[in-house]
């Protein structure tokens, strides 16, 4: 889109200057006039086009949720202050830095200055924002209650974000015991134990079975370290690519809730974005079936979702909630419970909010019991496998220490 630098007269006289995206002259001009302004000087701005087209090039920029929640929020502040919207998206525009966002922002306000809703300029963007997203402020727009949404999605959008970052935390101590417990283990592979290799056999004595398993393990990775590196590389595009298909998806996240220990994280990180998008969507109006069209592609557990869209189905049918997601043997029986009694009173909405609180304690609990477990289980582990290359090292030269006195 290309990029103009103008200058133009406010109602009071007073002049303003800036630079803003848009498809032509023209579109500039009438998005201007709308704004109340009246544009004396209009010069596209090649060079900067230019520099911003080079570094999109080097650098693509995604939109991060980081990004989408800090748009939400602004929006939903300004619109609760009664700023018309696309007055709210002009100021929004100017304190979003991430260069992707900016573009999408300055179609939307375009679609909305030319008689879009909200909802549907957003829907021209799906990458960045999601079918919740949408749904949410297509209610909002129609119940009138447009800031009151946005307020709420951006407190949803912080709460997973927060959570997503606990559970981040909690698995990033025990991934950096690993990860230099094997950079040790490799170092005295690679660089320490070759060197008594060499004295081993100037001794020219027999060798315990496990000095000699290490030392034909330590020249196969000496010699072979770069075929090590190509099959991690490998297999980890093979992983990767393995798990963007749909049954490979289904396949990895079965395994991941049937972890032990981190497993319970998972299942109940699954059923806390299950719950709070229920609960956020259907207090928002949105009726069961279109909620539960949106939560399942949400939920980031295909396994869950496989359950979810199974009883939608059955919904359409007859059934009720409760009963297809016990069926399923996915959810726990505490979720179909509290599912059931809150379809009973009529507050469906309240149990899941209540579920979510719930499994949200849950998932702090597990974090905390899986840090204090997984930490002192590496550091054992680890210790345990340098303390035998240490063993198989030393053995050896006990004996031959103990032959010569």
């Amino acid at each position: 889109m290309p990029r103009f630098r103008y200058q133009a007269l406010t109602n009071i006289g007073s002049t303003v200057s800036s630079i803003e995206d848009a498809n032509s002259k023209a579109e500039l001009v009438s998005s201007l006039k709308i704004r109340g302004y009246w544009p004396t000087s209009i010069v596209e701005d090649i060079e900067s086009d230019e520099k911003k087209s080079k570094l999109q090039f080097l650098i693509r920029r995604r939109v991060k949720p980081k990004d989408v929640e800090f748009f939400t929020y602004q929006i939903g502040t300004l619109i609760n202050s009664h700023i018309p919207l696309a007055r709210a998206l002009d100021i929004t525009l100017e304190q979003v830095t991430n260069i992707t966002l900016r573009q999408v922002i300055n179609q939307v306000k375009y679609d909305v200055e030319h008689g879009s809703t909200f909802a549907n300029a957003l829907a021209q963007h799906p990458k960045v924002f999601s079918d919740l997203y949408i749904n949410m402020v297509k209610a909002g727009e129609a119940g009138g209650v447009l800031g009151v949404v946005l307020a709420r999605l951006a407190e949803f959008a912080e709460g997973q974000r927060i959570l997503k970052n606990e559970v981040v935390s909690a698995l990033f101590y025990p991934a950096v015991l690993f990860a230099m417990s094997g950079l040790a283990i490799g170092v005295l592979m690679v660089a320490v134990v070759p060197k008594f290799t060499v004295m081993f056999e100037d001794m020219g004595t027999q060798l315990p079975p496990l000095t000699r398993g290490l030392i034909s393990f330590a020249d196969f990775v000496s010699s072979f370290w770069w075929m090590i590196l190509t099959m991690i590389v490998v297999l980890s595009v093979a992983f990767k690519r393995f798990i963007q298909l749909e049954k490979g998806r289904l396949i990895f996240d079965r395994i991941k809730i049937r972890l032990p220990l981190i497993g319970q994280v998972f299942n109940s990180f699954a059923i806390i974005r299950f719950t709070q998008t229920m609960a956020t969507l259907m207090e928002n109006g949105i009726t069961l079936l279109p909620a539960l069209r949106v939560v399942k592609d949400t939920i980031g557990n295909q396994v869950y979702s496989n359950a979810v869209s199974s009883a939608e189905q059955e919904i359409e049918r007859g059934s009720t909630l409760a009963r297809e997601l016990g069926r399923s043997k996915v959810f726990p029986p505490v979720v179909t419970h509290m599912i059931l009694v809150g379809e009973e009173s009529g507050s469906p909405q309240q149990m899941m909010t209540k579920l979510s609180e719930y499994y949200d304690l849950e998932t702090k609990k597990n974090l905390e019991r899986l840090t204090s477990l997984v930490g002192p289980l590496v550091i054992l582990l680890m210790g345990v496998i340098i303390g035998l290359i240490a063993f198989a090292i030393i053995d050896p030269i006990l004996k031959m220490s103990a032959s010569i006195g």
